[in-house]
Protein backbone atom coordinates (compact mmCIF):
# COMPACT_ATOMS: atom_id res chain seq x y z
CA UNK A 1 0.00 0.00 0.00
CA UNK A 2 3.26 2.31 0.91
CA UNK A 3 4.37 1.96 -2.35
CA UNK A 4 0.63 2.39 -4.34
CA UNK A 5 1.23 5.90 -2.01
CA UNK A 6 4.69 6.57 -3.78
CA UNK A 7 3.94 5.61 -7.07
CA UNK A 8 1.03 8.21 -7.49
CA UNK A 9 2.92 10.55 -5.96
CA UNK A 10 5.67 9.60 -8.34
CA UNK A 11 3.27 10.09 -11.76
CA UNK A 12 1.93 13.73 -10.06
CA UNK A 13 5.16 14.79 -10.54
CA UNK A 14 5.71 13.40 -13.58
CA UNK A 15 2.14 14.88 -14.90
CA UNK A 16 3.27 18.38 -13.41
CA UNK A 17 6.45 18.65 -14.98
CA UNK A 18 5.02 18.35 -19.05
CA UNK A 19 5.31 20.99 -21.65
CA UNK A 20 2.27 22.82 -22.16
CA UNK A 21 1.25 25.14 -25.01
CA UNK A 22 -0.32 28.78 -24.10
CA UNK A 23 -1.68 31.98 -24.95
CA UNK A 24 0.67 34.96 -24.20
CA UNK A 25 -1.42 36.97 -21.78
CA UNK A 26 -0.97 39.75 -20.17
CA UNK A 27 -1.69 38.11 -16.68
CA UNK A 28 1.21 35.55 -17.33
CA UNK A 29 3.90 38.91 -17.90
CA UNK A 30 2.79 39.68 -14.50
CA UNK A 31 2.15 37.05 -12.50
CA UNK A 32 5.77 35.95 -13.76
CA UNK A 33 7.38 39.50 -13.80
CA UNK A 34 8.41 38.75 -17.07
CA UNK A 35 11.15 41.70 -18.45
CA UNK A 36 11.60 42.43 -22.29
CA UNK A 37 14.64 40.09 -21.67
CA UNK A 38 12.96 36.96 -20.57
CA UNK A 39 10.31 37.30 -23.82
CA UNK A 40 13.26 37.77 -25.34
CA UNK A 41 14.47 34.19 -24.41
CA UNK A 42 11.06 32.65 -24.90
CA UNK A 43 10.52 30.65 -28.44
CA UNK A 44 7.23 31.97 -29.64
CA UNK A 45 5.02 30.43 -32.04
CA UNK A 46 2.20 31.55 -34.66
CA UNK A 47 -1.15 30.43 -33.56
CA UNK A 48 -2.79 30.36 -36.93
CA UNK A 49 -1.77 30.17 -40.18
CA UNK A 50 -0.74 33.99 -41.54
CA UNK A 51 -0.67 34.92 -44.85
CA UNK A 52 0.80 38.07 -46.50
CA UNK A 53 -0.20 39.60 -49.72
CA UNK A 54 0.84 42.19 -51.63
CA UNK A 55 -0.74 43.28 -54.82
CA UNK A 56 1.67 45.47 -57.49
CA UNK A 57 -0.01 48.10 -59.23
CA UNK A 58 -1.51 46.28 -62.23
CA UNK A 59 0.52 47.06 -65.58
CA UNK A 60 -1.53 46.56 -68.51
CA UNK A 61 -0.07 46.99 -72.38
CA UNK A 62 -2.15 47.22 -75.57
CA UNK A 63 -1.52 46.65 -78.61
CA UNK A 64 -3.77 47.03 -82.07
CA UNK A 65 -3.58 43.99 -84.78
CA UNK A 66 -5.54 42.17 -87.14
CA UNK A 67 -8.17 44.86 -86.41
CA UNK A 68 -8.59 44.16 -82.71
CA UNK A 69 -7.51 45.75 -79.72
CA UNK A 70 -5.26 43.02 -77.86
CA UNK A 71 -5.29 43.95 -73.84
CA UNK A 72 -2.61 42.22 -71.50
CA UNK A 73 -2.69 42.91 -68.15
CA UNK A 74 -0.05 42.13 -65.61
CA UNK A 75 -0.78 41.78 -61.45
CA UNK A 76 1.92 41.14 -59.48
CA UNK A 77 1.13 39.31 -56.33
CA UNK A 78 3.57 38.56 -53.70
CA UNK A 79 3.15 35.91 -50.67
CA UNK A 80 4.63 35.11 -47.22
CA UNK A 81 3.19 32.30 -45.51
CA UNK A 82 3.90 31.81 -41.76
CA UNK A 83 2.68 28.65 -41.28
CA UNK A 84 0.76 27.99 -37.96
CA UNK A 85 3.80 26.85 -35.43
CA UNK A 86 6.19 28.69 -36.59
CA UNK A 87 8.94 29.71 -34.22
CA UNK A 88 9.10 33.40 -33.49
CA UNK A 89 10.80 35.42 -30.97
CA UNK A 90 10.14 38.61 -29.72
CA UNK A 91 12.49 41.03 -31.03
CA UNK A 92 11.22 44.87 -29.90
CA UNK A 93 9.47 46.04 -26.85
CA UNK A 94 7.41 48.79 -28.72
CA UNK A 95 5.81 50.21 -25.70
CA UNK A 96 1.76 50.36 -24.76
CA UNK A 97 1.60 46.75 -24.30
CA UNK A 98 3.04 46.15 -27.51
CA UNK A 99 5.78 43.51 -29.16
CA UNK A 100 7.89 43.34 -32.59
CA UNK A 101 8.07 39.39 -33.41
CA UNK A 102 10.53 38.18 -35.86
CA UNK A 103 8.82 34.69 -37.92
CA UNK A 104 12.59 35.26 -40.31
CA UNK A 105 16.11 35.96 -39.60
CA UNK A 106 15.96 38.87 -41.36
CA UNK A 107 14.66 40.78 -37.70
CA UNK A 108 13.12 44.14 -39.89
CA UNK A 109 10.76 41.85 -41.22
CA UNK A 110 8.64 41.96 -37.66
CA UNK A 111 4.42 41.79 -36.82
CA UNK A 112 3.44 43.59 -34.19
CA UNK A 113 1.56 41.98 -31.32
CA UNK A 114 -0.70 43.80 -28.73
CA UNK A 115 -2.60 43.67 -25.58
CA UNK A 116 -5.82 43.41 -26.68
CA UNK A 117 -10.06 42.77 -25.37
CA UNK A 118 -10.48 42.44 -21.40
CA UNK A 119 -8.91 38.85 -21.54
CA UNK A 120 -5.65 40.61 -22.09
CA UNK A 121 -4.13 38.30 -24.74
CA UNK A 122 -1.68 39.50 -27.65
CA UNK A 123 -3.23 39.22 -30.75
CA UNK A 124 -1.78 40.37 -34.02
CA UNK A 125 -1.86 44.33 -34.79
CA UNK A 126 -2.57 46.46 -38.00
CA UNK A 127 -2.57 50.06 -39.09
CA UNK A 128 -6.14 49.16 -40.19
CA UNK A 129 -8.54 45.88 -40.16
CA UNK A 130 -10.97 45.38 -42.69
CA UNK A 131 -13.52 42.34 -41.85
CA UNK A 132 -10.87 40.84 -39.97
CA UNK A 133 -8.05 41.09 -42.41
CA UNK A 134 -5.25 43.37 -41.73
CA UNK A 135 -2.87 46.03 -43.21
CA UNK A 136 0.36 45.47 -41.92
CA UNK A 137 3.96 46.62 -42.50
CA UNK A 138 6.24 44.05 -43.13
CA UNK A 139 9.92 45.12 -43.79
CA UNK A 140 9.93 48.04 -45.75
CA UNK A 141 6.22 46.61 -47.65
CA UNK A 142 3.04 46.73 -46.90
CA UNK A 143 0.75 43.58 -46.79
CA UNK A 144 -2.20 42.61 -46.41
CA UNK A 145 -3.33 39.55 -43.98
CA UNK A 146 -5.89 36.53 -44.62
CA UNK A 147 -9.16 36.62 -43.05
CA UNK A 148 -9.53 36.45 -39.24
CA UNK A 149 -5.94 37.33 -38.39
CA UNK A 150 -7.27 39.92 -35.87
CA UNK A 151 -7.51 36.69 -33.58
CA UNK A 152 -4.29 34.86 -34.07
CA UNK A 153 -2.12 35.01 -31.21
CA UNK A 154 1.01 33.97 -30.37
CA UNK A 155 1.90 30.45 -28.07
CA UNK A 156 4.90 29.23 -25.76
CA UNK A 157 5.71 26.53 -23.69
CA UNK A 158 5.34 26.61 -20.07
CA UNK A 159 7.65 24.25 -18.27
CA UNK A 160 6.23 23.29 -15.31
CA UNK A 161 7.60 21.45 -12.16
CA UNK A 162 7.10 20.53 -8.79
CA UNK A 163 9.60 19.81 -6.38
CA UNK A 164 8.84 18.77 -3.17
CA UNK A 165 10.80 17.49 -0.34
CA UNK A 166 8.82 15.21 2.14
CA UNK A 167 10.04 13.22 4.45
CA UNK A 168 7.48 10.38 5.60
CA UNK A 169 7.73 8.48 8.74
CA UNK A 170 5.37 5.77 10.67
CA UNK A 171 5.18 6.43 14.60
CA UNK A 172 5.55 3.37 16.34
CA UNK A 173 3.38 3.84 18.92
CA UNK A 174 3.81 4.40 22.85
CA UNK A 175 3.31 1.42 25.10
CA UNK A 176 2.14 2.32 28.40
CA UNK A 177 5.12 0.54 30.71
Amino acid sequence: MKNLHFAILGLAIALIGCSDKNVLKHDIIEKHELTFEDLNAIQFYSSHDIVLTKYDPLKSNKSTEKGSLNVNVDKAIDQVIIKRGTKGRIVEDLGNEKYAVSFEPDESKVLVYGKQTQFGVYYLQALEWDNGRGKVQYGDQFYFTNAGADQFSLLFNINKSLEENREVRVAKGNKVK
